[in-house]
């Protein structure tokens, strides 16, 4: 934020030196007044700018932090929907089996939904490209992977994921309080700039 400090004469003088006092106004980029002009702003104006500017700038970080967080729990939503389901049909299968991780899609109202199992793991990195099924009573091939090492990938997965939130709501935590400390800032500074002058006005 950019600031131009301008001084101008009061019409009060010193009753040291006989000459006129001065004030300083201040000028700040973006704070105009109604004919689009630079507005000259008091120290508690400047202050109130200064604090504002702060303030929207966390808010702008705290709203990137949640909507991290959003993608990170439609994620963790969208793999508790798969894993249950890989749960249910192994639970379901009493011989050797191979579930085509592509042949199944995330339901109507789910995050990612009609995405297919194999695309929403690939990207999310859980599997890799050449793991198309799981394989349930039975050993793994080059193009599977066995019930058991499936879901320890996604139990990993969704445990970074946790992590993540985690440490995200920490930061938002922090980005919170420092803007509440910028609001707060404003108001306890208009405060004191008040009692000063109703203090200067009172000995007059």
């Amino acid at each position: 934020m950019a600031i131009e400090v301008d001084t101008f004469a009061l019409s009060l003088r010193s009753t040291d030196t006989g000459r006129r006092l001065t004030a300083n106004i201040y000028f700040v980029d973006g704070v105009t007044d109604a004919a689009g002009l630079p507005r000259a702003l008091s120290i508690s104006e400047l202050v109130m700018a200064i604090c504002l500017d702060r303030a929207a700038k966390l808010e702008a970080g705290i709203i990137g932090l949640m909507d991290e967080m959003s993608v990170t729990t439609a994620q963790l939503e969208a793999m508790t929907i798969i894993e249950q389901d890989v749960v249910d049909w192994a639970g379901r299968t009493k011989s050797k089996s191979t579930m085509p991780l592509a042949d199944s899609s995330l339901p109507t109202g789910a995050p990612y939904e009609g995405t297919s199992y194999y695309d929403f793991l690939v990207t999310l990195n859980v599997i890799g490209r050449n793991v198309t099924g799981v394989v349930v009573n039975g050993d793994a091939d080059t193009s599977s992977l066995t019930y058991d090492d499936f879901i320890a990938a996604v139990e990993s997965a969704m445990d970074s994921c946790n992590s993540f939130s985690q440490q995200k709501m920490i930061e938002l935590q922090s980005q919170t309080s420092k803007r509440d400390q910028a609001y707060d800032m404003i108001s306890n500074i208009l405060k004191s700039v008040n009692t000063v002058l109703v203090g200067t006005a009172n000995n007059m």
